[in-house]
């Protein structure tokens, strides 16, 4: 399939279907994860494991994972990666013994390429000047998959604590139907790299510093790790900020993170599809990482508990911009063969924040103050803001469709 087909608005819609299942099923574990591990431990420490393996083993898999897919194709990546997945969750379901869980997060994360590879496909199936609004399909699975995610894990938890888990196993084996039978590849042979891979190539930290030595690519890098790794600190921080100082209830919680779903898939599916290509991706991406700094700060100070909902509403709707004109600035800097290369970094450092940035929030809030986090995050999003100002934009091609070059464009 080559970009020019009239077959992509249909591989976009089931790229976004895909991954929205994917982020689903993972956030579909949140509601009873804790009531899972309390039959093998009474240690929330083991609870946060089961997130924190995920993660470190996406830090080690992810760039071998986005590289293999630029010689075979983003196809067969996806489905062993998908099929990984649903693997994990069901040996999660089965359990037996603490170590079994730990053993099916580390399986997930190890063949978990999904979302990366099917950024690697949106981009590959993207003209330039549509990239930066294709690229919003990964916020509004974001934002969708966090509302269902968690709405369908305490349903079905209510039946069983089991059967989320299950449910999710189910999602990702619907998921390889659809690709095996529906999907088409995206990368074409003449598109694809051609040397073979090393030992080097399975080195993280070598992915990491080849994109980063890449012209223009390292300080996007820093910004987006830095960026995730103050919003995932926040987000993992902030149930237990509202109810140290609100004393609310947990549907109170459920509510507010509803609330910044909604908020987020709205403005993926609508401005910020529009504004993008109007006033560019640096410019909207400064002004997402002053917002949620701003917010950050609000957050803080925040007289009552219904306040925040309004400042939360407001937050994340600056904040959807983040996603989409980050991975545009980067995927526009480097060529057709490197894409997967570019999406395993991006969800190798993704992992590595999604572990440290709680890490770090739960070590602020418990040794500084409560809310710590929130005003020292508000630093480090400004410094995010200052690190963007040296970077510039790459012209557009309104000529056609991207073609494979022989170095950066």
């Amino acid at each position: 399939m080559t970009r020019t087909q009239p077959g992509t608005k249909r591989a976009l819609s089931l790229i976004f279907f895909i991954m929205l299942m994917d982020i689903v099923g993972l956030s579909i574990l949140g509601p009873i994860a804790p009531y899972i591990v309390k039959r093998y431990s009474n240690n929330a420490l083991m609870v946060t494991l089961l997130f924190a393996i995920y993660a470190f083993a996406q830090f080690f898999a992810a760039p071998a994972l986005g590289k293999i897919s630029d010689r075979v194709g983003r196809r067969p990546v996806l489905l062993i990666s998908v099929f990984g997945s649903a693997v994990g969750y069901f040996v999660f379901g089965l359990g037996g013994a603490l170590w079994i869980l730990f053993l099916s997060r580390l399986m997930d994360g190890i063949t978990g390429g999904n979302l990366s590879t099917a950024a690697a496909y949106i981009a590959d199936v993207s003209n330039r000047e549509e990239r930066a609004k294709n690229f919003t399909l990964l916020g509004m699975a974001y934002g969708v998959g966090f509302i269902l995610g968690p709405a369908l894990g305490g349903a079905l938890g209510q039946v069983s604590v089991d059967a989320p888990i299950f449910a999710a196993g189910v999602i990702s084996l619907i998921s390889v139907i659809l690709i095996y039978f529906m999907l088409p590849e995206s990368l074409t042979q003449e598109q694809r790299e051609q040397q073979p891979l090393h030992v080097r190539d399975f080195n993280p930290l070598a992915a990491i510093g080849d994109m980063a030595r890449k012209p223009g690519i390292a300080l996007i890098l820093i910004v987006t790790a830095l960026f995730n790794f103050t919003f995932d600190g926040i987000n993992a921080s902030l149930p237990v900020f509202v109810v140290d100082k609100f004393s609310i209830q947990p549907w109170q919680i459920g509510l507010l993170f509803v609330i910044v779903g909604i908020s987020t898939a709205v403005m993926q599916g609508t401005l910020v599809r529009t504004m993008l290509p109007k006033y560019g991706e640096k410019r909207l991406a400064i002004v997402s990482l002053l917002g949620e700094a701003i917010g950050a700060v609000l957050i803080f100070l925040a007289p009552s508990f219904w306040t925040l909902f309004p400042i939360l509403l407001l937050q994340s709707a600056v904040v959807s911009f983040i996603f989409s004109a980050l991975s545009t600035l980067a995927a526009n800097r480097v060529t057709d063969r490197e894409q997967g290369q570019l999406a395993g970094v991006g969800a190798a450092l993704n992992g590595l924040a999604a572990a440290l940035g709680p890490l770090w929030a739960g070590v602020v809030y418990d040794h500084i103050m409560a809310g710590s986090p929130l005003w020292m995050g508000a630093i480090l999003l400004s410094m995010g803001c200052l690190l963007m100002r040296p970077i510039k934009m790459k012209p557009q091609n309104s000529n056609g469709p991207v073609r494979v070059l022989s170095s950066a464009d």
